[in-house]
């Protein structure tokens, strides 16, 4: 007689960048494992693989394309698979910058935050369609999910101009519309290297404006007491 099979709960999701809401459940103690096995490897490219995996598991409702989801969703969905599954507290370690006679206190000290209430922050105002001149423009995507967590890791000065491809669908002008499937890295590389400041400068403030999962963590030092209020965003360190 085969074991009896224990039911899951289950839970109503609204994926970020389409607002449609989706089933999910938690993720077990054999994916725990996996994501586990990921970490200990050290290696960003299995981490990433794993949580897409996972989360590939825990959606109940058909195919959802995983692989070409953006970004935040991601993060989002993860984290709110995380607080289902294993607790709806992270332990972070903060450092103190509040000044104290003269000089930066400097304490590092762990804090509690509670991540079962994370919000994804978006400016509407932000256009995807931008125009360069008063002929041309680029059509601005977000990025998936591994191309970012692979850009996290290179050089600063670097990053810029890597999301900025990364980010671009499509080029156009008043000749035709240019994919960037059509084209290599270099020679994106090369039409964002060619542009003038200002217009290099309206690629970059839609990066630097991409929508981000953030939760609210407010802790106290241990040192010198000043209560901290952190508006916390970088959630692929704690994963487990």
């Amino acid at each position: 007689m085969p074991l009896p099979k224990i039911d899951l709960p289950t839970y109503d999701l609204t994926v970020p960048s389409t607002g449609k809401t989706i089933k999910v459940r938690p993720f077990t103690v054999k994916e725990e494992k996996l994501l586990l096995m990921a970490l200990e490897s050290k290696s960003d490219s299995d981490i990433v693989s794993t949580i897409k995996q996972v989360i590939n598991n825990c959606m109940l409702d058909g195919e959802i394309p995983v692989e070409k989801m953006p970004f935040f969703d991601i993060d989002y969905i993860f984290v709110f698979l995380r607080a289902k599954s294993i607790g709806e507290t992270v332990q972070v370690k903060l450092t103190c910058n509040n000044i104290v006679d003269g000089k930066e206190c400097g304490n590092s000290f762990p804090a509690e935050m509670n991540i079962s209430n994370v919000t994804l922050e978006k400016d509407e105002d932000i256009n995807d369609d931008i125009r360069l001149t008063a002929r041309s423009g680029v059509k601005m995507k977000y990025p998936d999910y591994s191309i970012m967590r692979h850009i996290e890791s290179l050089p600063e000065i670097e990053k810029k101009t890597e999301i900025i491809i990364a980010s671009i669908d499509y080029i156009y002008d008043d000749k035709g519309m240019y994919k960037h499937t059509d084209y290599t890295k270099d020679e994106l590389k090369e039409f964002i290297e060619g542009l003038t400041e200002e217009s290099y400068g309206k690629l970059e403030n839609y990066i630097d404006n991409f929508p981000a999962v953030a939760a609210q963590l407010e802790a106290k030092c241990t040192k010198c007491g000043f209560e901290h209020k952190v508006r916390y965003t970088e959630f692929f360190d704690f994963f487990m």
